[in-house]
């Protein structure tokens, strides 16, 4: 059993989601960075779809029973009471009473906890799964950089802007202002439009970059609504989307076209 002490910053259990649900109105949902969570899952053994821990900051659990947990994602300020340091990429086993602190980020936007053998509960108390069975890594994991230039799609709704956009949202930088697990708002150069009338909503996927009446371009994420109403000029290569995921507030990002 794990004692939620404190969920902190949009703490929660996340698993990888359910694709292919758009059609029924529900997005993906689960992990926002589903990289870093599939390997946190991996670190500890478990299957990469095993539930486990989201969280921006704040969190802090206490364990009942020796398990073992891994922590990837977004650097932080992490302390252990009782128990032996928790590191970045490595798994490591706490003791019974260990209560884990997830503190202020250091970098990135969301960390990932796995627990050997997953976890379920949505309230205070988690329950631990089974033991996978499988062993655990016998290495760290070595941590990427974090990447500020992303790849994306020509979008479906490009002629609903002046001609100079596209080349303005790929040549230019643009701030993190927000961000939610419904996506990243940025603020920079406004993409301006020729059409200004009401778009009927229409489908979008993870990814999309949406632009409102403003000109600031918005990234969609897991929790996206499933349609919307805004153009999409651009869509977010899938394998940068963690890259969207892990942008914080302030972070500069730049978006170049996809080749492949």
């Amino acid at each position: 059993m794990i004692r939620v002490d404190s969920w902190g910053i949009g703490g929660s259990v996340v698993d990888a989601g359910h694709g292919g649900r758009a059609w029924l109105g529900q997005s993906r949902g689960g992990a926002v960075d589903l990289p870093s969570f599939e390997l946190a899952n991996r670190l500890v053994g478990n299957g990469e779809a095993a539930a486990g821990l989201e969280t921006s900051g704040g969190l802090r659990l206490t364990v009942d029973v020796p398990m073992m947990v891994a922590l990837t994602g977004a650097t932080a300020v992490v302390e252990v009471v009782h128990g032996p340091p928790v590191g970045w990429g490595v798994p490591v086993v706490l003791p019974a009473g260990a209560q884990l602190r997830i503190g202020r980020l250091l970098d990135g936007a969301r960390c990932y906890l796995a627990v050997r053998g997953g976890v379920s509960g949505r309230d205070d108390e988690l329950t631990v799964g089974a033991d996978p069975g499988s062993p655990a890594a016998s290495h760290p994991a070595a941590r990427a950089p974090l990447a500020h230039s992303i790849r994306v799609w020509p979008g479906p709704r490009r002629d609903w802007f002046e001609t100079d956009a596209w080349a303005l949202l790929t040549s230019s930088s643009f701030e993190v202002a927000a961000t939610s697990r419904v996506g990243v708002r940025l603020s920079g150069p406004a993409l301006r439009r020729v059409r200004h009338g009401e778009l009927p909503s229409e489908g979008l996927t993870e990814g999309a970059i949406q632009v409102p009446p403003d000109g600031m371009p918005m990234i969609m994420l897991a929790d996206h609504p499933t349609t919307g109403g805004y153009p999409v000029i651009a869509v977010v290569h899938r394998d940068d989307l963690a890259a969207a995921a892990q942008a914080a507030v302030g972070t500069r990002l730049s978006f170049r076209v996809a080749r492949s």
